[in-house]
């Protein structure tokens, strides 16, 4: 929030009222101590507010980093030397076995046992 918005709002009668309360409330002795120790806790405030803010920026490229990295192994893994994909497609099944068989092979007979016994 910055100090224009808080002018913009309050007019100048409304400051002036606030004044004469504030004056009123704290007395003319303490007004400076005040407004000093108002400006104190307001710095220390806006301080670690940048800090917060701060941090959670560094968190936010670090994890960006973090993820672009990450993925640098797997497109790394489906290209070549060259940067063009592998022959095979660089495609493996999903269970991590061999490409599946071709329609002409016939099952071995412990599958068609298995299967065919009840």
């Amino acid at each position: 929030m910055t100090l224009a918005v808080l002018f913009d709002s309050v007019g100048f009668g409304e400051w002036f009222m606030l004044l004469a309360v504030v004056l009123i409330v704290v007395g003319p002795r303490r007004l400076p101590s005040v407004a000093r120790n108002l400006g104190q806790y307001y710095s220390r405030f806006r301080r670690a507010a940048d800090n917060f803010k701060r941090q959670l920026m560094d968190m936010d490229t670090a994890f960006d980093r973090a993820a672009e990295e990450a993925t640098k192994p797997v497109e790394n893994a489906f290209t070549s030397d060259s940067g063009e994909k592998p022959a095979d497609g660089g495609e493996k099944p999903a269970d991590g076995g061999e490409k599946p068989a071709d329609e002409g092979e016939k099952p071995s007979d412990e599958v068609a046992s298995a299967g065919g016994e009840a």
